[in-house]
């Protein structure tokens, strides 16, 4: 017996088997657009790289371990997205092998014989001739896979200057306690002061950066130690530079840290003191004047237990003597700071006053100093021999304090001329260039310096890697 259905069943199943066809195929062709249009993001993406000119400088001292890998490094990922790059290494006067290593691994190498970090980054970044710069350490520490990361707002014209973020990856292997807790929050914070809190950056001291050449070029730079990041970021800032911070690895370096604590923390403190003054000593001097004031009002305000050591009028009228001294001193310090840094070309002035001025003015403060507590002095000595004082205990005890403090201070400022010597400057530090022929030079291992055959290193010379401009 032969069942069969009727021919209208036929049909509704022959439309059930195509209507779910025609899903699998609608399906099909949706994963491929999304597959499509994911590849053209990453392709959309590798075009933005292709043919970009980027120079990767890296200062070397000694790196023999990891220079030759994080050239390799930097030039694979580089090449993998499809930017047109190169390494050049500064060799700032290693005593190993570290020129060889980074030639071997495809670098040029500079040799700058002026030692210090900021001198061998200014002398890399001078000889760079691609539109973008990649400044990096050459001791395995940074991440060079996160190149392209920092190149991209640059290129989509969203910052002026990358910096690498290394604290939130940052561990007590990879970075000392006392470094990640006190120096780079401390000299960051002072950074920012320097620069009217304009930049929001947390990490200043990264030496991971990306920029345009001829901005930083701009920027007269001059500083040849480790605080030459601090003055990159506070000149960038000036110049209305747009700074932006991406997050990437930090690794456990290879080999001897270089990095000295507490003298290159003073440098850096210097160079800000130097850079912003009225951050460093002007503000903050008139800051302790104006408390001191407040201090003596509040001394002078009180009808009881003045005289007692250890109450809180004799603590108003004691603090208010030490600081009515520091704060004019860290003021007019200020004052030298800012006439020291206009000297040496390191800011600009439009009315820069001779030193013959400076010291002048010092001297007339010093003289109406004088004579104001010499005035006081008349006065409190009127007080005491007439009966009944016209002074209350209380206010004679604040003056008393304030003759000394003023008097203090016109002392010191009188003797202005003896600080003249330290405000005469020389011209700002000049790096050796391959200008005066006499003169030791900067030498490229296979580009376009050279310098004198005595200073060779025998390295060089037999792998004939050397050749003359």
């Amino acid at each position: 017996m032969t069942f069969t259905k009727p021919a209208s069943e036929f049909e509704t199943l022959d439309e059930n088997y195509f209507s779910d066809e025609d899903e699998l195929l609608q399906g099909t062709q949706l994963s491929n657009e999304i597959g499509s249009f994911e590849e053209s993001l990453d392709s959309e993406e590798d075009h933005q790289f292709h043919g970009v000119g980027v120079t990767v400088v890296f200062p070397c001292l000694n790196e023999e371990l990891a220079v030759g890998q994080c050239v390799e490094r930097a030039l694979e990922t580089m090449r993998a997205a499809g930017i047109n790059g190169s390494v050049l290494v500064v060799d700032n006067g290693s005593t190993d092998n570290s020129a060889n290593a980074a030639l071997e691994a495809g670098a040029q190498v500079i040799l700058q014989r002026e030692p210090g970090y900021g001198a061998a980054l200014r002398s890399g970044i001078a000889a760079a001739e691609t539109e973008f710069v990649i400044m990096a350490d050459a001791d395995g520490t940074y991440e060079l896979d996160a190149i392209p990361r920092l190149l991209k707002p640059l290129l989509d014209g969203d910052a002026d200057m990358v910096l690498g973020q290394r604290l939130n990856d940052a561990t007590t292997a990879t970075m000392p306690w006392l470094h990640r807790y006190v120096g780079t929050p401390a000299i960051t914070f002072l950074v920012k002061k320097a620069t009217k809190n304009e930049m929001t950056i947390s990490d200043s001291q990264s030496g991971f950066r990306a920029f345009r050449r001829e901005q930083i070029m701009d920027l007269k730079l001059s500083s040849t130690g480790m605080e030459f990041a601090s003055e990159m970021l506070i000149r960038s800032s000036w110049a209305k530079l747009r700074i932006k911070e991406v997050e990437t690895k930090y690794a456990e370096r290879i080999g001897e840290s270089k990095l000295s604590t507490f003298s290159d923390g003073l440098r850096h403190l210097r160079q800000i003191m130097l850079l912003s003054p009225e951050t460093a000593a002007s503000i903050p001097g008139i800051l302790a004047t104006v408390a001191a004031v407040i201090l003596w009002a509040f001394a002078a305000a009180s009808t009881r237990t003045f005289g007692q050591v250890g109450s809180l009028a004799w603590i108003a009228g004691v603090t208010a003597g030490v600081l009515s001294i520091l704060g004019p001193i860290v003021f007019c310090t200020g004052i030298v700071l800012r006439y020291r840094a206009e000297s040496s070309g390191l800011r600009s002035a439009r009315v820069k006053l001779p030193v013959e001025s400076l010291i002048r003015r010092f001297l007339a403060w010093g003289g109406v100093l004088l004579f104001v507590s010499i005035v006081g002095l008349v006065a409190l000595l009127v007080n005491f021999h007439h009966h009944p004082e016209f002074l209350s205990s209380a206010l004679a005890s604040s003056l008393s304090s304030f003759v000394r403090s003023v008097f203090v201070v016109g002392i010191v400022l009188t003797v202005a001329p003896l600080i003249a010597p330290f405000l005469m400057t020389s011209p700002r530090p000049q790096l050796p260039t391959a200008k005066d022929e006499h003169e030791h030079a900067t030498l490229i291992f296979g580009g376009r310096f050279e310098k004198e055959s005595s200073e060779l290193c025998p390295v060089c010379i037999e792998s004939g890697a050397l050749r003359e401009a």
